[in-house]
């Protein structure tokens, strides 16, 4: 003969879509697709499903990845695979496409952390690694003291 049919408490039907399936069935000795069965019979959406509001799509490529998936409570890999999806570049790309590198703005790659250089020129300090990157320069050394002026 078969399994018994698990019984639903109502304990259990208001952990759905708290976790994952797999998680919630393990937990209560059944199998996820018991539970992703249920779950969708209740238009319970699974755990991790984001809503994307219009507001929040407008935000996507204004701030960072990272700093809109914790105002939005979610993983960073969330607001990257959508803003991908819908073609939005990252905030990092945006402001990287429009500087030149000019002789004058190459010569300070590796003087200085790419932190200080991304704040003298005014981009991103990835717009800065990734330039000095592409062009086999070395970091400028940690922890270097500057000589004293006396």
């Amino acid at each position: 003969m078969g399994k018994a049919a698990l019984q639903w408490t109502p304990e259990m039907l208001a952990l759905l879509g708290t976790d994952k399936d797999a998680v919630l069935a393990q937990r209560w000795g059944t199998t996820a697709k018991t539970v992703n069965l249920k779950r969708n019979a209740l238009g319970i959406p699974a755990f991790g499903w984001v809503q994307w509001t219009p507001a929040m799509q407008a935000a996507l490529g204004t701030d960072s990845d990272a700093e809109l998936a914790k105002r939005w409570g979610m993983s960073k890999a969330s607001v990257v695979a959508k803003r991908k999806e819908l073609g939005i570049a990252s905030l990092t790309e945006k402001q990287g496409t429009g500087f030149v590198w000019n002789d004058a703005a190459v010569a300070l790659l590796g003087t200085a952390s790419d932190a200080k250089v991304a704040a003298q020129l005014g981009v991103t300090r990835l717009t800065v690694y990734n330039a000095r990157v592409a062009r086999g320069i070395a970091a400028a050394p940690r922890g270097v003291a500057k000589p004293d002026a006396d």
